[in-house]
């Protein structure tokens, strides 16, 4: 089956807007893969960036917390969301029989300021 992938997010988190989050609808078909590929760029010295990741079975009528994440040391888990505190890139695979037919990635920053930001691009890989 063809891999298709989807640009979620494309954003600096400074001091306005300090989070973004963005939505797919897999429009009733359930993938048999999902992924999400991270790539981050800190400049000057914000705090962090945080991720959490929510599917839903009803078109996001119904939010449910995907907590089986790991860590970004990949050590402590499983989590609800992941802390990144430093550039770099990581791939974050769900587990088949977790993912239902839509799904909303955030992306909070902390400790954003003008000149303190992370350049985040989040893209959504998945399989049917």
């Amino acid at each position: 089956m063809p891999i298709r992938i989807n640009h979620l997010i494309d954003v600096t988190l400074d001091d306005v807007p300090t989070s973004q989050a963005a939505t797919h609808d897999f429009q009733g078909v359930t993938p048999r893969r999902v992924t999400l590929y991270l790539q981050i760029v800190k400049t000057n010295a914000p705090t962090n960036v945080i991720l959490t990741v929510e599917f839903s079975p009803d078109d996001g009528q119904t939010l449910i917390d995907y907590d089986k994440l790991l860590t970004e040391a990949g050590t402590d888990g499983p989590v609800a969301s992941v802390t990144y505190t430093v550039t770099g890139d990581d791939v974050v695979s769900m587990a088949p029989e977790d993912v239902l037919d839509y799904i909303k990635v955030t992306m909070t920053g902390t400790g954003t300021t003008p000149s303190a930001t992370f350049a985040v691009d989040v893209w959504l890989l998945y399989s049917y």
